[in-house]
């Protein structure tokens, strides 16, 4: 039985990660900081995933290990490990790698890492991660794409709701050797591929997040099929696919095919997920890389009015204002428009720069009732 340490025991690492090792019956140790998770997880001993839509007998978890970050446990785990997932978000797995390195200590049989994160390239920030921690063990960095949408389900204490997803994209120039999941697929110039996830899909989740939250929906499905944002998606493809095409050097009818399988799974409201989960970390989000300030840049030099993206950078200003300080969103130390200067290193007199600023007011002064596209095309 190959053994499997999922770092990071969250909805991806429990709800997406878990049912690909479990179907294959693999041992599975989960990792997590949380205590009070853990804690569950030790007391339960298994957890149901759901489907949304019902189109699939639930999935009961059972026979797992769950271990706190960094006891002797989770060290053991990751000793004897033939597989090690994450699951924590790209900007953690500087301290997975210090977990890693106290686990693999004298390990000398090679061990295989999965970096299953939103990013531009996650697999590579695990591996320089690895190198600061000065791991000389034998490890191979890997990187996966999760497309599938899961929260936790309601009046639960561990269960999951899912789509019933079977696609794990993996970098194969990281990792060549077998992977025997149902629905893996080998890919080459993984990061790549992970580019063109994050400047259309995550685009498109980002502006359906953050312009969801300043209109007031708390449901994901709700903020896409609102004629508004709906209109606005729109009018944004239309610009952003052909850009895109020649940025990746892909065919018309597949980045447009890509583009209208996240515009269908987005606008399923059978699928549940909410705003606030998916606006959480703006200030990585609204990295010069990343699924905003990139495709508003690339707009930019193709000298196609960025408007639209501009408004999304401006939604997701105001959505870290008004939750810093949670769960959701770290503590602002200057105004937001300086802190999204300083992630970009854009002066305040920028153009771009001012633009968004134009937005964030304009917002706040309709906070009430914003109407997007009367702000963006003069009707305000």
């Amino acid at each position: 039985m190959k053994k499997a340490v999922v770092i990071g025991a969250g909805q991806s690492g429990r709800g997406y990660v878990a049912r690909y090792l479990f179907e294959k019956n693999y041992e599975i140790t989960f990792i997590d900081k949380s205590e009070a998770l853990i804690q569950l997880m030790q007391e339960d001993h298994a957890f149901t995933i759901h489907f949304y839509r019902k189109d699939r007998t639930p999935l009961y978890i059972q026979g797992f290990k769950a271990y706190e970050s960094y006891c002797d446990g989770a060290k053991n785990a990751i000793h004897e490990a033939d597989f090690i997932f994450t699951a924590v978000g790209e900007q953690n797995l500087s301290d997975v790698a210090k977990q890693l390195k106290e686990g693999l200590l004298n390990k000398a049989k090679e061990t295989i890492l999965f970096a299953c994160e939103n990013g531009v390239n996650p697999g590579k920030v695990l591996r320089e991660a690895m190198h600061n921690e000065n791991i000389t063990v034998p490890f191979r960095v890997s990187q996966s794409a999760i497309f599938c949408s899961t929260v936790s389900l309601e009046g639960t204490r561990l269960d999951i709701l899912s789509m019933n997803e079977t696609f794990f994209p993996y970098d194969c120039d990281g990792y060549d050797g077998e992977l025997d999941f149902d629905g893996a697929v080998p890919m080459h110039d993984f990061e790549k591929y992970f580019k063109r996830k994050i400047y259309t899909y995550n685009c498109l989740a980002g502006l359906i997040s953050y312009c969801g939250y300043v209109k007031g929906y708390e449901v994901y499905g709700d903020a896409a099929n609102d004629p508004d944002i709906s209109e606005m998606m729109d009018k944004l493809l239309e610009d952003l696919n052909p850009v895109l095409q020649e940025y990746f050097e892909i065919t018309k009818e597949d980045q447009e095919a890509f583009a209208d399988k996240a515009m269908v799974k987005m606008k399923d409201k059978s699928i549940l997920d909410f705003n606030i989960k998916n606006g959480r970390a703006p200030q990585r989000k609204l990295g010069p890389t990343e699924r905003i300030m990139t495709p508003l840049n690339i707009l930019k030099e193709h000298h196609i009015d960025p408007k639209i993206m501009e408004f999304v950078a401006a939604s997701a200003l105001i959505y870290w204002e008004e939750l810093q300080d949670t769960p959701s969103a770290s503590k602002l130390t200057t105004t937001p428009i300086e802190a999204l200067c300083e992630l970009n290193k854009l002066s305040l007199d920028d153009p771009t720069v001012v633009n968004i600023q134009t937005y964030v007011d304009k917002i706040k002064a309709n906070r009430d009732h914003v109407m997007i596209m009367d702000i963006l095309y003069g009707k305000d």
